[in-house]
C-alpha cells in the first residue's frame, strides 16, 4: 500500500511540473503575451494521458527532426502542429506558446532557441505519462551556448537538433523511457 501510495505521490508531482515553464518572450510593451494562454484556458484541454501525449510526443519527435535537418520552413509547419496538440493537454499553455514562437518564424536559430525550453517540458511531460514507445533523452554539452540542451529523440542514435549537420553527433543519450 506504501508502495502504491508513494508511485502515486511521484506521478502527481511530475504531472503538476509538466509543461510549466514560463515562456521567455514580452511583447514590445514588456508585458507577458498572453493571447494562445487564454485561448488554452478556454480551449477543452484534458488531463495528460497515453493518448494525448502520444500525440505530443510524435509531433513533438517530427520538430526535432526538422530541426536536425535544419529546416526552417517544416519545423514551422510541425510546431504549428505541436502547438495545437499542446493546447489540448491541460497544464501544457506555456509549452504551447512556445511552440507557437518556433512556428513564428522559419529562422532555425531562433526555433532552436525556444525549443530548448519546449524540450524540458516535453520531457517532463513524456517521464510523468508512460506512452508504451520507448524514447531516449538525449544530452549535448555544446547547445545553449556551452550550458548544455536536453531533447526526446524516438532512437538512441544521437541525430542533434541543436547543431544539424555543423555537429550531427554532438551529444549522448542520458536515459531511456518507456
Amino acid at each position: 500500500m506504501k508502495r502504491y501510495f508513494i508511485t502515486a505521490a511521484v506521478a502527481a508531482m511530475f504531472m503538476a511540473a509538466a509543461c510549466n515553464q514560463t515562456p521567455s518572450k514580452q511583447s514590445a510593451e514588456g508585458t507577458e503575451n498572453t493571447t494562445l494562454a487564454d485561448t488554452a484556458a478556454l480551449a477543452k484541454a484534458t488531463d495528460p494521458d497515453k493518448n494525448n501525449v502520444s500525440e505530443v510526443l510524435t509531433s513533438y519527435i517530427a520538430l526535432k527532426n526538422d530541426l536536425v535537418k535544419s529546416d526552417g520552413a517544416a519545423s514551422k509547419k510541425s510546431a504549428a502542429k505541436l502547438q495545437q496538440e499542446l493546447i489540448e493537454v491541460k497544464g501544457c499553455s506555456e509549452a504551447a506558446t512556445l511552440a507557437g514562437e518556433i512556428a513564428a518564424t522559419d529562422k532555425v536559430d531562433e526555433q532552436r532557441k525556444a525549443f530548448l525550453t519546449l524540450s524540458k517540458d516535453v520531457i517532463t511531460l513524456a517521464k510523468g505519462i508512460k506512452t508504451g514507445k520507448p524514447s531516449f533523452v538525449a544530452f549535448c554539452p555544446m547547445a545553449n551556448e556551452g550550458k548544455g540542451g536536453y531533447w526526446l529523440s524516438e532512437a538512441k542514435e544521437i541525430k542533434n537538433p541543436y547543431y544539424g549537420d555543423a555537429m550531427l553527433e554532438c551529444g549522448e543519450v542520458k536515459e531511456e523511457l518507456q
